[in-house]
């Protein structure tokens, strides 16, 4: 496909006049049938690399996603925009997964997300099997890093699998690779040194501070720093589900509309 029918698409489908950086020296990684890795910063568009990518291509791209929240977000942007789109995860009724899978026999659907933990299901395996496959998109790829800071074992069982079902192309997504971690996907996925892109990590409208403080002070001190920039959106990062769930309800019984986001969740 040429550049200009590349941004067609991209005007067409998703209705962006331009792309951001990186994103079409990745695309057209993905056109010319190639393994690629892009290592953006958090919210500068590694999304539509795939699904304008996956569209390029002829069958289903399969991408892979921790988290289920995001997935439905994903899916439900895609399926406004008239893009035939899904996701297998474990909020589905009955009725809705066979709905699924008729769509990937029939191939009519062309991107179909799913956790990496539901290729240890046989079934599953067994079914996707019979598909016809054109590209697996790892998103968090770093997750598949012993080097990376959130290991998770079942992204090491990706590369055999990708064997397994014949696979040809890979897109691996991150925002969080050092070179290390940047180097051991490559070699996985057998990602080429031209196919990989790292736009950097600088973000001009982001300021990052720090203050210590004592665990017990930790609430009040975000309690009196919100209430001293009261106007605009706020997100507040912990490191684990429950305290996420705790720090939300703690901002609302101070009069702050608060709601926890994280993994754990179902939809």
């Amino acid at each position: 496909m040429s550049d200009s029918s590349i941004h067609e698409l991209l005007k067409t489908k998703f209705g962006f006049e331009n792309f951001r950086t990186g994103q079409e020296e990745i695309i057209t990684q993905i056109a010319q049938g190639n393994s690629a890795l892009a290592v953006f910063p958090t919210g500068s568009g590694k999304s539509l690399c795939y699904q304008l990518g996956g569209l390029l291509l002829d069958g289903l791209t399969i991408i892979i996603s921790p988290l289920i929240a995001l997935m439905k977000d994903q899916v439900d942007f895609l399926q406004s925009k008239g893009i035939p789109a899904a996701k297998i995860d474990s909020t589905l009724s009955l009725e809705e997964l066979n709905q699924v899978w008729n769509d990937i026999q029939s191939g009519k659907l062309k991107l179909l997300y799913t956790a990496p933990e539901r290729f240890s299901n046989e079934k599953f395996l067994s079914r996707i099997k019979q598909a016809k496959l054109s590209m697996m998109v790892i998103d968090e790829a770093h997750c598949m890093s012993e080097w990376g800071h959130n290991f998770r074992p079942d992204y090491l069982k990706l590369t055999e699998i990708i064997s397994d079902l014949k696979i040809k192309q890979v897109l691996a997504l991150t925002a969080t690779a050092t070179p290390k971690v940047a180097e051991d996907i490559c070699r996985n996925f057998n990602i080429s040194p031209d196919a990989y892109v790292n736009t950097g990590y600088y973000r001009p409208n982001l300021t990052i501070k720090m203050t210590r403080c004592d665990h017990q002070a930790k609430q009040s001190l975000l309690l009196s720093r919100l209430q001293e920039n009261p106007s605009g959106a706020t997100i507040v990062y912990v490191t684990l589900q429950k305290e996420a769930e705790e720090t939300a309800e703690f901002l609302q019984q101070n009069g702050f509309d608060a709601m926890a986001y994280h993994a754990g969740m179902k939809g």
